[in-house]
């Protein structure tokens, strides 16, 4: 026991070593901001913070999408659980005047049977594709008949890079379907933006090494370049912005025709953009993507910051509540699978399709 205290409060040190570099690189590059102007390819502005004016919510509609997602392999086949829903916010001088869900409070979650022979990887991006697909699909028919102010998903508004299978793999045609559904949301979506509860990227700070160290004529440059290679976005956010603001505008990726994703999404990858913006004084900034139509892109990010930060109201928790709403009614468990399994067996009996996979009976 001493020899793991012992390691403990190595490693405790040395956090509070790293945090310390972090909190001084987040302010020093803070104090530079107003000397540095943004230029580099993918780069929408030259201001590396602005703030951001609470929009007031007179008679706006926000609404937000989540899905759930509990699956099981068996062995011969697997189930996958999905449910998408909408939480839909409206608002009446600055205040929530009527919250309603779509297509309902509680929906029924749709049940998928695999029997083709996955692998656990392909298994696992299938699960997730039919999750995706569920919300996406949903989104734009919220989008069409609700037409709210802002339409909010909870994560990117591209499909995640883990869920691109191989072509080659039996979920490649459910991929295309999904890259579709995202192709019809933009089309109908008049404000489209999704929140990631935790991004781990490293775009902005590979963007401020950049454009902001590589100008700053100081001796602690260099150290505090190396400081960044080992940071992630929100790590260093959480020192440099203040609550109430965000980072210049950035697009998803330099080059859309080269990114796996963008690419698939033809003309409509090049207009993903996104940002942070710090939506609790006490909390990490979230990452905002968003879909462009025209090329007002800055006043576009304005609206869609303006609106986030309106309906993030908690000082130590930055998640629209919107977003948190529609979570809460999404959600699956693990053991909703493993529910409608023993409803099968009690049809069907035990057949050898059926049979739970042995690490999951040792008798020991």
């Amino acid at each position: 026991m001493h020899e793991l205290l012992d390691q403990l409060g190595g490693i405790a040190d040395r956090i509070r070593g790293v945090e310390g570099n972090r909190e001084k690189l987040g302010l020093f590059l803070r104090d530079a901001k107003d000397s540095v102007e943004l230029c580099g390819k993918g780069l929408m502005e030259k201001n590396v913070i602005t703030a951001v004016k609470t929009d007031d919510l007179s008679g706006a509609k926000i609404a937000a999408i989540d899905g759930g997602l509990s699956r099981h392999e068996y062995h011969g086949m697997d189930i996958i659980l999905t449910r998408a829903v909408a939480a839909v916010f409206d608002y009446k001088d600055g205040k929530l005047d009527k919250a309603d869900y779509f297509p309902q409070a509680i929906v029924t979650p749709k049940i998928t049977i695999v029997s083709d022979p996955y692998s656990d990887e392909e298994f696992s991006v299938s699960s997730s594709l039919e999750r995706q697909y569920g919300e996406i699909e949903l989104a734009g028919t919220v989008a069409q008949k609700l037409k709210p102010t802002l339409l909010l998903l909870d994560g990117s508004v591209v499909p995640h890079g883990n869920d691109r299978p191989s072509t080659a793999s039996p979920a490649w045609q459910r991929y295309t379907e999904v890259v579709g559904a995202f192709k019809r949301l933009f089309d109908n979506a008049t404000l489209l933006a999704g929140c990631i509860e935790d991004s781990r990227s490293r775009r902005f700070c590979e963007i401020i090494a950049e454009q902001v160290l590589g100008k700053i004529d100081s001796p602690r440059a260099a150290g505090l370049a190396k400081i960044l290679a080992g940071t992630r976005d929100t790590n260093l956010l959480f020192h440099m912005l203040k609550h109430g603001e965000r980072t210049a505008v950035f697009r998803y990726a330099k080059d859309a025709d080269e990114h796996p994703i963008l690419s698939d999404l033809g003309g409509y990858g090049s207009r993903i953009y996104c940002f942070y913006l710090k939506t609790a004084e006490f909390d990490r900034p979230v990452r905002v993507d968003f879909y462009c139509k025209g090329e007002d892109v800055t006043e576009t990010a304005d609206k869609i910051a303006s609106l986030v930060l309106a309906v993030t109201p908690h000082g130590s928790y930055g998640f629209p509540a919107p977003l948190i709403e529609a979570d809460f009614r999404a959600k699956l468990q693990e053991r909703d699978a493993d529910s409608l399994h023993d409803q099968l067996v009690d049809r069907v009996g035990i057949t050898p399709s059926l049979m739970k996979l042995r690490r999951e009976q040792r008798p020991f």
